[in-house]
């Protein structure tokens, strides 16, 4: 069998530029260079330690249908994300990030794992994906 890597992970969004945005101040992505369509936007984001894998912000096709039930369903508190979809990432300072998050008024959930080393947040970016931010210390969650 083939051995897979992960290339990259896409986000739909109505505001390309406000998405991409939240990104790059919450999370430290930059900007890598992207495809220049002709109708709609996009924005290509990478992690300084992950060069191969991408996140890439494409602006949604109005004429396609929404799901019934986004992801983070309009309403639903952080507290149910660690069950639900989520894109996961792992910080050295834990702690730094987590005071960034509040100082920028994120509504969040905080949670230690049973080992009582592997604190977790959990949050949604502005389009009401799920996101979850882990501390390095033990390199798994």
């Amino acid at each position: 069998m083939a051995t897979l890597q992960l290339n990259h992970v896409a986000r739909e969004t109505d505001d390309v530029r406000r998405l991409a945005a939240f990104y790059e101040e919450v999370l430290g992505f930059e900007r890598v260079a992207s495809p220049n369509y002709s109708g709609f936007q996009v924005a290509w984001l990478r992690l300084q330690g992950t060069p191969g894998v991408a996140l890439h912000i494409i602006e949604r096709d109005p004429a396609a249908a929404l799901a019934t039930v986004a992801p983070g369903a309009t309403g639903a508190p952080p507290s149910q994300l660690p069950r639900r979809h989520h894109l996961a990432f792992s910080v050295a300072d834990y702690d730094g990030f987590l005071t960034g998050l509040k100082a920028r008024g994120t509504d969040v959930f905080e949670k230690t794992q049973p080992d009582g080393r592997t604190r977790q947040v959990f949050f949604f970016d502005p389009d009401g994906n799920g996101l979850e931010v882990t501390s390095s210390s033990t390199g798994d969650k």
